[in-house]
């Protein structure tokens, strides 16, 4: 039986310090869709990757981050956390609403924590892992990025999964306003680049299954939308990268805006490269 080794939430660097991540050492970016703690799904992404020359990865939320802060943290989280502390290339990772937030409120509370929150960047999680906690603001190349994680589960109240789920999956008013008042001070009220996890209510061509979901828990997930449609309504960035759905969707809102959102768990058009020149652009790659 193979040894286990937990893995553990550690910052020993911050993200100004960090070369790899300096504004003008990355130009170019795999965006990578939900993955749900698949070790599969990112060693083939993190594949992609090296083969691209990227300089850096962004996931888009239901990574599944997770260290022995959670009572059930067991061999294939530790095995998967591994792989991503392991990368040959640094991981930015969005919160989703499937991410062990027992785990990361514990490690929210620590002072390495606490210290990158006044930062506005994003957290170390140890060796190529970062979480970009919601409100963190950072550049890459001329772009400025944003992110604002969190999702409502439609299947919140399902009892066999009731026990994955915590209140702090949903992105709330408080997220909006420290995104906005970090944007604000660093970037003069602007981004170039938006990442979420759900999709702004902008967003016309997805279509959700969420009809046999008790009509509370719809309302807290069209509410979750109608603020990432404020943050994109304030902020107008050039784009918005986003998972959650499932599904690939590509379209622009407000005539400005174009919105891409990823597929999940190693599908068709679950990777998008993210070229940071001016405007930056973004196209699907395939598997």
């Amino acid at each position: 039986m193979p040894k286990f080794t937990p893995y553990t939430f550690t910052t020993d660097q911050t993200w100004d310090a960090a070369p790899r991540l300096h504004a003008d050492a990355v130009r170019s970016v795999l965006a990578v869709g939900d993955v749900h703690g698949e070790a599969w799904h990112l060693r083939k992404a993190l594949t992609r990757a090296e083969e691209l020359q990227v300089d850096a990865i962004v996931q888009v939320g239901d990574f599944w981050l997770s260290d022995t802060g959670w009572r059930d943290h067991d061999l294939t989280e530790a095995k998967f956390m591994r792989l991503a502390h392991q990368s040959p290339i640094p991981i930015v990772v969005i919160d989703g609403n499937h991410e062990v937030w027992p785990a990361l409120t514990r490690f929210a509370a620590t002072p390495a924590a606490q210290q990158a929150f006044e930062s506005r960047r994003p957290l170390h999680l140890g060796g190529s892992l970062w979480w970009a906690w919601r409100g963190s603001v950072w550049q890459w190349s001329t772009a400025r990025f944003g992110a604002l994680g969190g999702a409502v589960s439609p299947d919140r109240e399902d009892s066999d999964v009731r026990r994955w789920r915590w209140p702090e999956e949903a992105t709330t008013q408080a997220d909006l306003d420290r995104l906005l008042a970090n944007v604000r001070t660093d970037h003069d009220g602007r981004l170039d680049v938006l990442v979420t996890h759900d999709s702004p209510a902008q967003v016309q061509g997805l279509t959700s299954s969420l009809d046999w979901a008790p009509h509370r828990v719809r309302r807290d997930c069209d509410a979750v939308r109608r603020l990432l449609a404020d943050a994109v309504d304030r902020i107008r960035p050039q784009i918005v990268v986003h998972g959650h759905w499932h599904r690939a969707n590509r379209e622009h809102i407000d005539h400005e805006t174009e919105v891409v959102g990823l597929a999940n768990d190693g599908r068709s058009d679950h990777l998008a490269l993210l070229t940071l020149s001016d405007p930056p652009r973004v196209e699907y790659q395939p598997r």
